[in-house]
């Protein structure tokens, strides 16, 4: 999958902006999202992305506790990706965490929100432990196609010390990013998005399977409001045995009459 056109630092700057933009607004939104579907308190664990660390996720978070879930960040300092170069293994570390939060939830089925490069760990750990896993929810996250596509890949080679050319490292990428089975997934997508090509951030077609646009970009997407409102929705009617596609056209005209105005 590709967009046709490789993303530059003017996709990037353009993307900051917006999500700058959206983050401003996002007390518009207050209203309408205490308004949502009371939560029934089972385990989310939000997973943050490249570069990243637990602080950016806070105000998703605290939404989602107020909201009615334990929402719990992972805890694992910065995010710096899938590497050989350093003295830990980052996928044993959100193994063990994904299995500490399971027990703190009392053996109860977890939902995974990762956003970017988490949402990557989170299609991960639900292909290897779906047992563990209600659903999983990402946010401008490189799940599917060619990861290389990303803008920052060259950030990405320097920080972790792999390079996308490799065979070895280029067939792990294939398998993260084979379609997940048997685990509802939601995968929110921008068209505008200046880290992630689009395309690469949607995931294949299936009867658990729902691709999301939003307006919000790759960085905005952990601070909109529509998004934390669709997310919610979500989370009310997740896991495989009640999950069907949200009614998106229908939750944003209710969300836009409950919003305060812009």
């Amino acid at each position: 999958m590709t967009t046709g056109r490789p993303l530059t630092w003017f996709d990037i700057a353009r993307d900051v902006i917006a999500g700058v933009t959206g983050a401003v607004a996002l007390p518009t939104g207050a209203l309408a999202l205490a308004r949502v579907p009371p939560g029934d308190g089972h385990a989310v664990l939000v997973l943050p992305g490249f570069l990243s660390t637990d602080q950016p996720t806070f105000p998703l978070r605290w939404f989602l506790g107020h909201a009615g879930y334990r929402a719990y960040p992972w805890g694992l300092g910065i995010n710096l990706g899938f590497s050989t170069e350093y003295d830990y293994d980052i996928e044993a570390l959100v193994e063990h965490r994904l299995k500490e939060v399971f027990i703190e939830s009392g053996d109860r089925k977890i939902s995974l929100i990762g956003w970017s490069l988490g949402g990557v760990y989170a299609k991960v750990l639900a292909r290897q432990y779906p047992r563990l896993i209600r659903d999983v929810i990402t946010l401008g996250s490189p799940i599917s196609g060619n990861t290389a596509e990303v803008s920052v890949w060259r950030a990405y080679e320097w920080v972790s010390g792999m390079q996308f050319a490799d065979p070895e490292f280029a067939r792990r990428i294939r398998a993260f990013n084979a379609p997940l089975e048997g685990v509802p997934i939601t995968a929110f997508y921008c068209r505008k998005d200046g880290i992630v090509p689009w395309r690469n951030a949607c995931e294949k077609p299936g009867p658990l399977v729902q691709n999301i646009e939003t307006e919000a970009s790759h960085l905005g997407m952990g601070f909109d409001a529509f998004v934390f409102y669709l997310i919610a929705h979500r989370l009310a009617q997740s896991g495989a045995s009640k999950w069907k596609p949200l009614d998106v056209a229908a939750l944003e005209r209710r969300f836009r009459q409950e919003r305060l105005p812009l």
